[in-house]
């Protein structure tokens, strides 16, 4: 089925139509992230993510003249810029997940697949150049769909059915590979023609739009959080603030308790050491608080010098053990006041 479906295809767009249409859509999305970016400087992967679409742009352009004009340097530089991309798309994962791009592993990686590649092509095995680079674009893509798959639960459907799209496009660059193994095709003097390629550019076809969407949609999902996030933190401390507290405490369990700190004199600590010393205090006793509670508990600044905990499941008993190892802690930190 999946072979008349390709045919059918084929008759409808030739290969050439596809790879034009392969470019537009690649370069309509380097447009978008690059965009996106413009909107949001503070989105790096955005600008990873426009750049490694350029990339696929440069080469299913350079790959279009080489299909017609057999020429060792433009396939080089067509599946080298191809790698390129998808190891910039690679790096962006791990960027989107980490907020750290792996610069020197990701050089590291272009270099290694495009002298996997580029080597045998220019010994005239060009063939197995098209094999090397093959399994290396699909190692790549299975790489970034694990790299994707490993923080699943932020965004399960999402991410699931981004990773599926990656790993589904490196099955097809395989399946490329393991045509022409089959064949034993180590030289050809033309740019590889099956049925694994036609696949292979049709699943590339319809997989970009469908991963540029996912894309911004996760983007859009974390920038979601992320003001959410900001709407209930206390910028100070780093604490919820009144207003998480007390969406918190509306799905309370039947037992749970709350404690209220308040730092007593801290007027005069603002007014006798200055506010920058005020701020030390109120920051470290956040620290206190943070270190003090439980997974599900929640610490937050209410406002000024009061703070509160609140514990789900906690008894009264339990509460107070808590104030006092909090009191205590905070009761031994010494401070440094600006004022001398």
């Amino acid at each position: 089925m999946i072979v008349f479906a390709i045919f059918g295809f084929m008759i409808l767009f030739d290969y050439n139509s596809m790879l034009a249409a392969l470019s537009f859509c690649s370069a309509g999305l380097a447009l978008t992230f690059f965009v996106s970016w413009i909107v949001s400087r503070s989105d790096r992967v955005l600008m990873t993510w426009a750049i490694g679409a350029s990339f696929l742009v440069a080469s299913v352009m350079v790959y279009g003249t080489f299909v017609n004009h057999y020429s060792l340097p433009l396939g080089a530089i067509a599946f080298a810029a191809l790698e390129a991309g998808l190891v910039l798309f690679l790096g962006a994962a791990h960027q989107f997940r980490t907020g750290v791009l792996p610069l020197s592993k990701m050089v590291g990686v272009t270099t290694a697949g495009v002298a996997a590649m580029a080597v045998p092509m220019f010994y005239g095995f060009d063939g197995i150049s098209y094999i090397a680079f093959n399994i290396a674009a699909a190692l790549i893509l299975f790489a970034t769909a694990y790299e994707y798959w490993r923080w699943r639960t932020e965004a399960p459907l999402l991410i699931t059915t981004l990773s599926g799209l990656y790993a589904f496009t490196g099955v097809s660059f395989l399946l490329c590979a393991i045509v022409l193994i089959g064949d034993r095709s180590w030289i050809m003097d033309h740019a590889p023609k099956n049925w694994a390629e036609n696949l292979n550019l049709i699943v590339s076809l319809t997989n970009i739009a469908g991963i540029g969407a996912l894309s911004l949609g996760l983007n859009q999902v974390r920038l979601t959080r992320r003001h959410k996030r900001d709407a209930e933190t206390d910028s100070l401390t780093g604490l919820f603030n009144r207003r998480a507290l007390f969406e918190r405490a509306k799905r309370l369990p039947a037992t749970a308790s709350l404690i209220v700190f308040d730092l007593d004199h801290f007027k005069q600590v603002n007014d006798n050491h200055g506010h920058q010393t005020g701020d030390r205090v109120l920051q470290r006793f956040g620290g206190i608080l943070t270190a003090s509670v439980r997974d599900g508990d929640l610490a937050a600044r209410i406002g000024g010098e009061e703070f509160a905990i609140l514990l789900p499941y906690a008894s009264e008993r339990s509460a107070t053990m808590v104030a006092e190892r909090v009191r205590q802690s905070f009761r031994e930190q010494r401070f440094i006041s600006q004022n001398g």
